[in-house]
Parts: structure tokens; C-alpha cells; sequence
């Protein structure tokens, strides 16, 4: 089954989370190149590892990060673009295995330059890191395929059981929605918190919720892909930014990368990198989301 794992963590996950280590193994991106530059000539020397840009991931993550039989990311739409990134920055790409719950204060810990996948932008995440923004996501209602005519409008799921993963926006849009409900004079929905979305997941395909939430890019890859998902009722309001999240400290490094994603936008890289995945970017730019 394919997995979309939306990170979106809340105040309190971020400090919780500073006692998460990293997974010890890493992985080089497929095709780059051994010789590749130290960064020298785009002013990076210093500031990353010699001739390497590093990327912690969760996964899986698609449509965002997509990997292989053995874990290691082959495509996806983050993936896609910081690997075009690190190419016009002259250096190449190691993806680097983080447990979700450490992702976050791994930046800050100088364990990888970038932090990414599908990484919500927030205000919360702003006081721990800095966003190189890209594209914008919203969240939706999904249940198992055929159970979608019960809910016509997100409304018709008050009182419903509803999957949500501990520390993340998902409990936010559960409470929202129960707020709704109740607003409306309809029971508030029963909201079970899940450690993993592999947790979340298992709850909604053996029925013991009746709804989860995800992202509309991931739940129509997984359709697309075959997963027992179907999309329920209209998308919740507002949204989130999708970027890079990086260490504040380093501003030179920060300039860099969003240069070399403003040339890759701005020459149309980076929507025919999108165009696969049936998402469009944005003009890239610093913590985007107010």
C-alpha cells in the first residue's frame, strides 16, 4: 500500500522531540555523480559537507518521497527537486533515514542540511528552523473505497471514529472539524492518536475507524497506485506550504538553496518535474506560511 506521511508537527512534538536519534545508515541519490564539486564555487565551502548536500527523510513518504524495494528514495516530488537543487549547487545529494519524531530537531542539531518530504510549513515549525517553500498542499477526509457516499460533505462524518498521528496536524483538522460538528448541533468526532501513519493506516483498513486524513496529492497517488482510499466531502480549509526546512543558523546556505530553486522554477524545471505528479509549484520563498 502506498503511504503519505505528512509531516505537520504540533508545539508540543517539538519538544519531545529532541530525544530521537537518527537511524544510522544513509543512502546516496541513484546517478549522482562521485566527482561532484565541494560547493567552493557556489560559495558553500564551509557550510555543508565537502562536495554534499544532505537531506534527512521519513519513509514512506509518497507522493513526496518515493522509495524502492529497500527503502531508498528513487522519485517523488521533493525528492525530484532537491536533487535538481543539488545538482545546480554544484554537489551531490545523500538522503539520510530519521525516524519522524527526531526530523524536525535533527536541522537544528546540524545532522543534515535539509529536513524534507512532505514538511508542512507552520508557525510552530518557523521557531525551530527555516522554510524554503515550494508548493501548497491541503488536507482531506479519505475512507476505505466504496464507504464515500456517507459522507457528502465533511458535516455527515460528526460523530465518526477518525484516525490521527500523535504530534501532527491531523489532530488539529480532527479537533476543527469536531468543532464544526459541534457548531452545527452534531456529536464531535471520536479521535484515536496513532504513533505512525502505518498505525493509522491499519485502523482504517480493519475498520476500526471509520475516517483518517491526508493530504490531497497523497491520497490521490494512492489511489492512482490502487490503494483502498477513496477522498471524502471537500478538502478542509486554508492550507500549507511544502518546503525545505533548514537550519536558521546557516542563512548563506539557506540563500543558496532558494537561489537554485528560483532558477529551476523560473526556467520551468520544476513544474515539468511536478507535472508527473499532478501538483504545481509555487514561487519559492522564506516561511511562507502566515
Amino acid at each position: 500500500m502506498t503511504r503519505n506521511i505528512r509531516r505537520r508537527l504540533l508545539p508540543a512534538a517539538l519538544a519531545a522531540a529532541t530525544a530521537l536519534a537518527l537511524a544510522a545508515c544513509t543512502f546516496d541519490a541513484p546517478g549522482s555523480e562521485a566527482g561532484a564539486s565541494d560547493g567552493a564555487a557556489a560559495g558553500l565551502d564551509g557550510l555543508v559537507k565537502p562536495g554534499v548536500l544532505s537531506v534527512g527523510v521519513t519513509l514512506p513518504d509518497a507522493p513526496y518521497m518515493i522509495p524502492d524495494a529497500d527503502n531508498v528514495p528513487q522519485s517523488g516530488i521533493t525528492k525530484d527537486l532537491l536533487d535538481a537543487v543539488a545538482a545546480e549547487l554544484g554537489l551531490e545529494i545523500e538522503f539520510i533515514p530519521v525516524a519522524w519524531e527526531g526530523g524536525i530537531t535533527g536541522v537544528a542539531a546540524g545532522r543534515y542540511d535539509i529536513y524534507g518530504g512532505s514538511l508542512y510549513d507552520t508557525l510552530e515549525r518557523q521557531q525551530a528552523g527555516t522554510f524554503v517553500d515550494f508548493m501548497t498542499e491541503q488536507a482531506t477526509l479519505i475512507t476505505t473505497a466504496g464507504n464515500g457516499g456517507a459522507y457528502a460533505t465533511r458535516l455527515d462524518a460528526c460523530g465518526q471514529t477518525i484516525a490521527t498521528i500523535r504530534g501532527t496536524t491531523d489532530v488539529s483538522y480532527a479537533e476543527a472539524l469536531t468543532s464544526e460538528c459541534e457548531e452545527a448541533g452534531k456529536p464531535g468526532m471520536q479521535v484515536t492518536e496513532y504513533p505512525t501513519q502505518q498505525d493509522a493506516e491499519l485502523a482504517l483498513e480493519s475498520g476500526r475507524t471509520a475516517l483518517g486524513i491526508q493530504s490531497e496529492a497523497g491520497a490521490a497517488y494512492a489511489i492512482e497506485q490502487g490503494a483502498n482510499r477513496e477522498i471524502v466531502a471537500e478538502p478542509f480549509d486554508g492550507g500549507f506550504y511544502v518546503g525545505s526546512m533548514m537550519n536558521t543558523a546557516k542563512p548563506e546556505l539557506i540563500d543558496a538553496v532558494l537561489a537554485a530553486m528560483t532558477t529551476l522554477y523560473e526556467d520551468g524545471t520544476t513544474e515539468e518535474l511536478f507535472a508527473k505528479y499532478g501538483v504545481k509549484p509555487v514561487a519559492p520563498g522564506i516561511n511562507l506560511q502566515k
